[in-house]
């Protein structure tokens, strides 16, 4: 009888293990699925947080095809749409409503630089420096900068002597500081390719720079193209934005894409440029520093 109590108490101890062990492995799978799971969810929000943006944009392009007679709602005012169960915010504006570093004179870039928070004497040396990296020869402009001066600052790099390709080549020019250029960077273009600004559609800091208060109503969503009498015409590029900011479920996209619009029904337009969109609201504060 002894002996079949403890082959009993054996036995329990084994089952009980067993159940221990399998307990632990049930409680591990069913860790590791419901983290999959999460993750799958989480991975699935984000794809969809994508389409949304994605989706937003395309609306935009498509307002814009269309815009022939009045502008376009995208082009007066943001947009705040709701797709797939989140709200996306889509702007749209000129890029003739930027400065365009090719093109600009001296006037309208001393102008960019002192709204910017450069003093009359620095905002001078920036402009010219700009002159300087996008003309073709080594002749300094008054207070610019040449291969000499990017070597006394220490720089193993001279300007480009041919125009600007991407609106970051700003950032290597000679006294623009990175809080200078983080200012700038969505006000400058390389895609307009005029030297004059849409100051109906132009920001306050590009409008202060062309010389008309940034207190002046701009324009109406009626207003037409100079150039080809219509709301949006062939040729002109537009940069849109879509952001999404869904502080619920943690996710964050935004995205901006510049377009031309060609007029052609086969092909309506082109992407010239994409990428994600800069923050909202930088601040100029303190981007004259050199």
């Amino acid at each position: 009888m002894a002996e079949r109590r403890h082959e009993r108490g054996i036995a329990l101890v084994a089952v009980l293990g067993f159940l221990t062990v399998m307990s632990l492995l049930v409680l591990s799978v069913t860790s590791a699925v419901r983290t999959s799971l999460n993750a799958s969810a989480r991975h699935l929000a984000r794809l969809q947080a994508q389409a949304a943006v994605d989706s937003g944009i395309e609306l935009a392009v498509n307002q814009l095809i269309d815009g022939q007679q009045l502008a376009p709602p995208v082009l007066a005012t943001p947009q705040e749409l709701e797709i797939g169960g989140y709200k996306v915010v889509v702007t749209a504006r000129p890029e003739s409503a930027k400065i365009d570093l090719n093109f600009a004179d001296v006037a309208l870039l001393m102008g960019m630089f002192r709204a910017a928070g450069a003093g009359d004497d620095a905002a001078s040396a920036l402009a010219s420096a700009v002159l300087d990296w996008r003309d073709g020869d080594d002749l300094l402009h008054l207070n610019g900068a040449e291969k000499k001066e990017y070597a006394a600052a220490g720089l193993k790099y001279g300007p480009a002597d041919k125009p600007f390709e991407s609106v970051d080549e700003l950032r290597l020019v000679l006294g623009v500081t990175p809080a200078l250029f983080a200012c700038l960077r969505s006000e400058v273009t390389v895609l307009a390719q005029r030297a004059s600004v849409d100051v109906d559609h132009a920001s306050p800091l590009v409008r202060t720079a062309a010389g008309v208060s940034p207190d002046n109503p701009k324009g109406s969503a009626s207003t037409f193209s100079v150039i080809s009498g219509q709301a949006v015409g062939a040729g002109e590029v537009y940069e849109i934005t879509a952001r999404l900011d869904d502080r619920r479920r943690g996710i964050r996209r935004s995205e901006r894409v510049a377009v031309r619009i060609t007029g052609s029904r086969e092909d309506p337009f082109w992407t010239m440029a994409a990428g994600p969109a800069p923050a909202d609201g930088q601040s100029c504060a303190n981007s004259n520093q050199r």
